[in-house]
């Protein structure tokens, strides 16, 4: 999956895109969300409504709050509750690209000299 692909989303057809530096406070609330949702999934198969709103909550955080949860959520512009869903699980994809990617800069600088 393309890095741009997991980093971005499109509401009320104005494309968003996450920031490429996640504030730390950002992503810890981020990953006790995760952790909390995980857990109940694992034990009951779904989330609760809370659980549901932070999910929310995170999505604009994470995004910089360049949109708020009412434009997420709008029936008729905002993102369904699949693609919602989505977008939160890949969040930590993101998370992940970006590592990657300073991974292999270390790894080249490393093979060359640098």
């Amino acid at each position: 999956m393309a890095a741009a692909k997991t980093r971005k989303l499109i509401i009320n057809h104005k494309e968003y895109e996450m920031p490429k530096k996640v504030g730390v406070l950002e992503y810890m609330d981020y990953l006790e969300v995760r952790d909390s949702v995980m857990e109940d999934e694992k034990k009951n198969g779904l989330y609760t409504t809370k659980q549901f709103e932070n999910m929310l909550n995170c999505i604009c955080a994470l995004y910089g709050n360049q949109f708020t949860v009412d434009e997420l959520i709008d029936k008729e512009g905002g993102l369904s509750v699949g693609e919602i869903v989505t977008k939160f699980v890949l969040i930590e994809a993101a998370i992940g690209e970006e590592v990657d990617r300073k991974v292999e800069k270390i790894h080249e600088n490393f093979t060359n000299g640098k």
